[in-house]
């Protein structure tokens, strides 16, 4: 999958994404700016602040398009839900705080590989 493929998944998914995604990408590449600066830049800082006000409609939008990720056999997908979600989530203070919400597959591969 490309870039922009991910990245238009990603905004048709979360639309609410759209305009934090323009401002971050205008000066790049628009929707071919490489995901994993849409998905630290843009996609995590909306999923923390959706957890940290626990705004429901939004922290389900979000898990459950990190769900949606689990299924794509992509390496590049792969990549992204490795390192730039799930990482990023494993090495925040309240971790746990995050981890709650994730669905039963990334759950699963949530802690085969970050669990200690």
């Amino acid at each position: 999958m490309s870039p922009k493929e991910l990245n238009t998944m990603l905004l048709n998914n979360i639309p609410e994404l759209k305009n934090k995604f323009n401002e971050e990408t205008i000066w790049q590449d628009g929707l071919e700016t490489g995901s994993f600066i849409v998905f630290e830049d843009v996609f995590m800082p909306f999923l923390e602040v959706s957890v940290e006000l626990n705004n429901e409609s939004m922290i389900e939008k979000c898990y459950s398009f990190i769900e949606l990720l689990t299924n794509i056999k992509d390496e590049y997908v792969q990549n992204i839900l490795f390192v730039a979600i799930l990482g990023n989530i494993s090495s925040y203070v309240n971790k746990d705080m995050f981890v709650k919400y994730l669905k039963p597959n990334s759950k699963k591969i949530y802690f085969d590989n970050y669990s200690i």
